[in-house]
């Protein structure tokens, strides 16, 4: 073997040993916390998505997804469970503050941390699956999504050393318990009892909990947290808002809005009421999950497009851009929180940068466009309309026996003589107009002149 050779290998040994020999990575300075308030919908499902895949990204050590829902629907519900056992780094859920609940789906979230918690006077359970409505689903189906359910959280307790029997009598029947009593059972139904953050992970720290057994992540004791930085990673304003659909409450009204303003302006058009509508629609269809999220981005989008399109054609006042200013925002917010590849049918995930570049590009294309469209109507001819013409002089540009064409007022118009057949060149009255049509009568006086 050569000096070179030699040289390439010894170097391949060196690094190979001080890769064994170095210690595994070390655990992040901080840690993320992420906040599930109210009604799981397909929003705080990408926002939960979209914090733990920045955790991993940005070397967090640990997340705490603290809880405060109600619940909400199965397939947000099935995208947050995904994404904590697929999670980076350790996954603490939080049932908090002091009289937050875990109810129904939010239940099964808090069953998938790697260390589940709860703050005194909380509680979890009632995970009853029923419709969107609240109301009982048909015998057989419910049957089958009940089956389907139990078989999930029973998992989600047995792999977390967590009591599954439990988590299957809150499915069947929508068994909710207490903080203190969810400890006391055996197994516990969650981990550890804590009052506060400072409190949680001086808990998480101890290794184990109160029964003894030992918190794990992918097999391995949980880095240290107490002192550790904890850093809000929340909502954005656009993430917010459109969390705000997520309310029946607000759905309702705005469909309500939708039709009635698409109804109005059918029946008396004027731009407002069929913009309010059709933004109104997408939105109410977005927030009670009937379109996914990225799709409404889509269509709101479009919309606004399409508005400042008509602003070029319609006089609005400014109303139609306005309106296509405020559609394409929210569209531009429902895409920024676009979900992972995979999740849904139509994908789209744009930067934050580009959604600003591409508003102001927008306006200042269509103010120009706007402005170019005013000046050339302001240049344009004045052309009277046809009753000015009324009394005028024209002059016949074919035979009219009855019918023809006669040039009047800067135009040539479908004529017709009452009486006389009107050769072709001789000057004509206009004495009527029906219609589009002319009524002329022959006259002795010259017509203005005019280039044929």
């Amino acid at each position: 073997m050569g000096a070179l050779p030699r040289a390439i290998t010894a170097v391949a040994l060196l690094f190979g040993m001080a890769a064994l020999a170095a210690p595994a990575t070390a655990a992040g300075d901080h840690i993320d916390r992420l906040k599930l308030t109210g009604i799981i919908d397909q929003v705080n499902a990408a926002y939960i998505e979209e914090g733990l895949a920045t955790a991993g990204k940005d070397g967090a050590a640990a997340v705490i997804i603290q809880i405060d829902s109600p619940g909400g629907e199965l397939t947000s519900m099935d995208r947050m469970i995904k994404a904590i056992l697929a999670s980076q780094v350790p996954v603490i859920t939080y049932v908090s503050p002091d009289g937050a609940r875990a109810g129904s789906a939010a239940t099964f979230v808090t069953l998938a941390g790697d260390v589940a918690a709860m703050a005194p006077s909380t509680n979890i359970g009632a995970a009853s699956v029923v419709g969107s409505g609240g109301e009982d689903l048909p015998d057989t189906l419910s049957k089958k999504i009940t089956n389907d359910a139990v078989a999930r959280i029973r998992e989600l307790a047995r792999d977390h050393g967590r009591n599954a029997d439990w988590a299957e009598r809150a499915v069947r029947e929508a068994a909710s318990i207490s903080s203190s009593e969810a400890l006391k059972l055996s197994p516990p139904v969650v981990d550890l009892l804590a009052g506060d953050t400072a409190e949680l992970l001086s808990a998480v720290d101890k290794g184990t909990r109160p029964d003894g057994r030992q918190l794990t992540f992918d097999g391995q004791p949980l880095p240290k947290l107490a002192g550790l930085t904890v850093r809000d990673a929340n909502m954005n304003f656009g993430q917010q808002f459109l969390h705000l659909l997520s309310d029946p409450n607000i759905a309702f009204i705005l469909f309500t809005i939708g039709f009635y303003g698409i109804l109005a302006e059918l029946f008396h058009p004027n731009f407002l009421s069929g913009t309010l509508g059709a933004m109104a629609l997408i939105l109410a269809f977005v927030g009670s999950n009937s379109l996914p999220l990225n799709v409404g981005g889509l269509l709101l989008i479009l919309l606004g497009i399409g508005l400042f399109v008509l602003e070029l054609n319609v006089t609005s006042y400014g109303l139609l851009t306005m309106g296509g200013i405020v559609s394409f925002v929210l569209g531009a917010f429902a895409l920024y929180t676009g979900v992972e590849p995979g999740v849904e049918s139509v994908q789209v995930s744009v930067h934050p940068v580009l959604i600003v570049a591409a508003i102001a590009l927008s306006l200042v294309y269509f103010w120009v466009l706007v402005r170019a469209a005013l000046q050339m109507r302001h240049r344009a001819p004045a052309i009277a309309p046809m009753s000015a013409l009324v009394g005028a002089m024209g002059t016949a540009q074919t035979l009219i026996a009855p019918r023809g064409i006669a040039y009047a007022g800067g135009e040539s118009w479908s004529a017709r003589s009452r009486d006389a057949q009107i050769p072709e060149g001789s000057p004509v009255r206009i004495v009527e107009v029906d219609g589009l049509e002319l009524i002329v009568e022959p006259t002795t006086e010259e017509a203005p002149s005019h280039d044929v």
